[in-house]
């Protein structure tokens, strides 16, 4: 066969494995995996203590550093970036990416309900020792009720890049191709994040990813699961203390 003709038999075998597939659905799922991976790996509060904690000054604030890296990092690497891919690299609107306030009357309401459902489960899971010695995740914050509010604040902001990256980059990205089924597309890399906490929150992360999911699909926004979420993770942190 010719130069030529093998050409045009990769070019037919390539539009045959590509046919029906949509290149959009294909970057956000490669891009969320990778966004991910850089994540887990190069962002955690260990990165900092290995490489950057050592050229910064003594303060009382220098044991949460590691924190605020990890936190920031989350918001940056799988808030900011994937917001700015869909916007400028494939080109929707950033509201179509649950950027906006969208059904913010179902929305609250939803929030709060879900939220005093859940107490009385955080009340009695509190009590588990396994979730006192996991939370906070950094003991120091517990040392005065500043440094707690401001962890607080930065835990916050480390979920909403948490919350984008799946009920917003991964679920809107995907859902003009797969519908419905992208909730429980996202649901799998964000239960598999868990891994390493108490195998109760991990399995209670597949719950979760679909309750979240449908919360960002119902209201057109990933903001509403944000709320939620930071909620959740704050309280955990308040019993834990009190357990303390």
């Amino acid at each position: 066969m010719t130069e030529t003709g093998q050409a045009s038999a990769l070019k037919r075998e390539w539009r045959r494995w590509t046919e029906g597939l949509s290149l959009p659905t294909v970057l956000v799922l490669l891009i969320s995996t990778v966004l991910l991976i850089l994540f887990h790996d190069n962002c955690s509060s260990h990165v900092f203590r290995a490489k950057f904690l050592r050229y910064f000054s003594t303060s009382e604030f220098k044991p949460l550093y590691p924190a605020f890296f990890w936190y920031g990092c989350s918001f940056l690497v799988l808030g900011v970036i994937p917001l700015l891919i869909g916007r400028f690299g494939l080109r929707r609107p950033v509201r179509e990416w649950g950027v906006g306030l969208g059904d913010w009357k179902f929305g609250l309401p939803a929030v709060l309900i879900c939220y005093f459902a859940f107490l009385p489960v955080l009340v009695v899971v509190s009590y588990q020792p396994a979730f006192m010695a996991k939370y906070p995740l950094f003991d120091q914050a517990q040392k005065s009720v500043t440094l707690f509010i401001i962890y607080e604040l930065s835990y916050m902001l480390y979920f909403i890049g948490w919350e984008f990256i799946f009920r917003g980059f991964m679920l809107f990205g995907l859902k003009p191709a797969l519908g419905l089924y992208a909730v429980f597309v996202q649901t799998i890399p964000f239960a598999i994040m868990h891994f390493g906490k108490p195998q109760i929150e991990t399995l209670a992360a597949v719950f979760a990813g679909v309750l979240l999911g449908y919360l960002a699909v119902r209201t057109r926004s990933f903001w509403y699961g944000w709320m939620l979420h930071s909620l959740v993770a704050v309280t955990n942190d308040i019993l834990a203390t009190i357990q303390e």
